[in-house]
């Protein structure tokens, strides 16, 4: 008679089919909400119209600062202009006045140098030999004489045919009559010279009255 076949155990351990798991960790609570200072949010949100009233204020100081810069700008130039004006009306006196004064100068010292040339057979032409004219003007203004007869001396000396074959020459100033200055000692002197017929004199005392008037326009 057979034995009944007992049936083998496995030694392994198998796991089981459905095993328990841990329970999950419960949820966070939910973030308390921030909580939000008034004052703090009133702070931090600009006042624009502050800000704009400041910007406004600012802007009308630097317009009426601009106007007022402007306004002395003008101010000045139309100083300036007025001066350069004034200095320019000026310059053209003076200039005139100079040309004036070297015409006069230039024409009283031809007229006294003709004068003096009374040894000659063409007085019109002793200017031409006579260079450099102003050394015969002195540092007042006056025209001398005694060096234009000198150096017309010196001409007639070096070209003899320029000369008068005869006739009275101008005669020397006498220093021992002395010298009568002022207006009415030249404008006298003027008419004994006239009297005389003593036209060359005349002519001389006339340019140096020419002359002193020149200097009186300075």
């Amino acid at each position: 008679m057979s034995q009944p076949t007992t049936p083998t155990t496995s030694t392994t351990d198998t796991p089981p089919a459905n095993p328990v798991q841990a329970p999950a960790s419960p949820p966070a609570p939910p973030a308390a909400p921030p909580v939000t200072d008034p004052a703090a949010d009133a702070s931090a949100t600009p006042d624009f119209k502050a800000l704009y009233e400041q910007a406004q204020a600012k802007l009308t100081k630097a317009e009426t600062t601009a106007r007022e810069n402007r306004e002395k700008a003008k101010r000045l130039d139309e100083i300036e202009a007025a001066q350069q004006t004034e200095t320019e009306r000026a310059t053209a006196r003076a200039t005139a006045v100079e040309q004036q004064l070297a015409t006069m100068r230039r024409l009283a010292l031809d007229a006294e140098i003709r004068a003096a040339a009374t040894g000659w057979a063409d007085p019109s032409d002793a200017p031409r030999y006579l260079d450099d004219r102003n050394r015969y003007i002195t540092d007042d203004g006056a025209i001398d004489t005694a060096a234009i007869t000198a150096d017309l001396s010196e001409v007639l000396t070096q070209r003899p045919h320029l000369a008068r074959a005869d006739g009275p020459r101008r005669p020397a100033p006498d220093p021992s009559q002395g010298q009568r200055n002022g207006p009415s000692g030249v404008a006298e002197q003027i008419r004994e010279a006239e009297a005389r017929g003593d036209w060359a004199t005349a002519i001389s005392l006339k340019n140096q009255q020419l002359a002193a008037q020149a200097r009186d326009q300075r």
